[in-house]
């Protein structure tokens, strides 16, 4: 079983293949200087080495026809041919790719699905190019066949475990997540909690952070992307969930138009990301990497959905197995080029956390009806909620609104699933009381089923557009 500081490198090349390619893809603006193009252009380094391992381009019957798109992201403590053009499979055998990420882009370019695969994932390894000879053959964890064949054998496995194709790869430095984060700004969170995870003799992530709003820079960025015991499950696989929201968090701030006016943080942000990928020819140039973003442009946050394939326990402590009949529609979805979540699943999508117990309660009424506060309040105490207490809104209100501080967001749910017709809406001035304002539209309250505080079940999703606290 790794370390944890071996585990925390996995998250870190995990989280920049998937923000790079994101910042690549969905930054759509170009440059005029021929200069500063080449600069750009000459920083992405290309590797053939996977090219029959890749989907056979067929050429569109138009020049606005697209067809889906699966981008294989791959992190990597190493580099190939930082010397220019031509890398091999070989360089990589000292390098590793700890999760592995697929982005599949819908032909309507109006989806995005992000799937990723545990690196503890065990399978049988197939048999690949290993420098002047081969390697494989044996079961093993899916890491493993970066090492022994670089982009191509992880293809080769991705493309044996799901039965999808692979159209492009994209390889990233994890160094380059840094550089990306500064240049953003920092990336804007909320924290429900403070989060400190030490170094102590070598293990941890030097993570520490206050809780609330607030915007954290490379290096904190890189800790808490790292970080394994500052979160109470202290699992590899939970904070998958949490990675995906701090990648959701990215991509809201690189879609921001205000960061697509302004050149010279356009212009660092590409130098960044260039600098931090290698690819295959086909998206090997900043041309083709533009043109694939001129395609996202009616691509939305809340259409970007991140999941984790849907795994089970090996039973050993260490290793997990890809769960088939749980996996199977999604990678169908994928297949057929349709939403996952199905657009009736979405809503019950992600199941609630906190349970009404756990949550405290303001009820006030605006309803114009004498007493409906108390009575609403009494409905809630029967279903656990603690109500604190009741009063009258400043004003009558057609709708009923459950108001709650953004690092209580999983309250939020809680209490909006649990009475009728009622829509939330975060407010940054409270402190842990949520308020319910029941408004005419107010019907009833209902109980809602909880799976409690533990982490995210592997179909878990969560979209770019979501705000929530981790």
């Amino acid at each position: 079983m790794c370390t944890p500081a071996h585990r925390g490198h996995r998250l870190r090349r995990a989280a920049v293949a998937v923000t790079v390619v994101f910042t690549v893809l969905v930054t759509r603006g170009g440059t005029a200087l021929y200069a500063v193009y080449r600069h750009l252009d000459s920083n992405i380094t290309i590797d053939p080495s996977a090219n029959s391992e890749l989907r056979p381009v067929s050429p569109s019957s138009a020049a606005t026809s697209y067809s889906a798109e699966n981008i294989l992201i791959m992190g990597s403590d190493t580099r190939i041919g930082q010397g220019g053009e031509g890398g091999s499979a070989a360089v990589y055998n000292t390098a590793h790719s700890d999760v592995v990420m697929l982005v599949h882009l819908s032909a309507d370019r109006r989806r995005a699905l992000v799937m990723s695969i545990p690196r503890d994932t065990w399978v049988r390894l197939p048999v690949c190019k290993s420098g002047s000879g081969t390697n494989g053959g044996f079961d093993g964890k899916f890491n493993e066949a970066f090492t022994i064949g670089g982009p191509a054998c992880t293809i080769q496995l991705f493309k044996q475990v799901t039965g999808l194709p692979v159209d492009h790869f994209v390889v990233v430095d994890f160094n380059g997540v840094k550089d990306i984060i500064n240049v953003l700004g920092g990336v804007h969170l909320c924290l429900k909690t403070p989060l400190e995870d030490p170094i102590v003799n070598g293990h941890g992530s030097g993570l520490n952070l206050p809780a609330g709003q607030q915007t954290i820079m490379g290096d904190q960025g890189l800790a808490l992307l790292r970080a394994r015991y500052a979160f109470s499950d202290g699992s590899d696989i939970g904070r998958l969930d949490r990675q995906h929201l701090v990648l959701g968090a990215m991509v809201r701030q690189i879609q921001d138009a205000s960061l697509l006016t302004h050149p010279t943080e356009l212009y660092g942000l590409l130098d960044a990301a260039t600098r931090a990928i290698t690819t295959d020819p086909g998206l090997g140039h900043l041309s083709a990497l533009k043109d694939l973003a001129t395609s996202l442009t009616s691509l939305q946050p809340k259409n970007v959905t991140f999941l984790t394939i849907p795994w089970k326990n090996r039973g050993d402590g260490a290793n997990v197995l890809i769960d088939q009949p749980a996996a199977q529609p999604i990678l169908d979805a994928i297949a057929n080029d349709t939403p996952w979540p199905p657009p009736a699943a979405r809503s019950a999508a992600r199941p609630l956390r906190t349970p009404p117990a756990s949550i405290t309660v303001r009820v006030l009424n605006a309803t114009g009806t004498s007493g409906e506060a108390t009575t609403v309040a009494a409905q809630l105490r029967a279903l656990g909620f603690l109500v604190s207490s009741v009063g009258t809104a400043p004003s009558v209100s057609a709708t009923t609104v459950v108001h709650y501080p953004p690092a209580y967001d999983q309250s939020g749910r809680t209490l909006t699933a649990s009475v009728r017709a009622a829509v939330s809406m975060p407010d940054p001035t409270l402190g842990s009381t949520l308020v319910l304002v029941v408004g005419r539209n107010f019907t009833a309250v209902q109980a809602v089923t909880v799976a409690g505080s533990t982490p995210a079940t592997p179909a878990d999703t969560t979209t770019a557009a979501s705000a929530g606290c981790v």
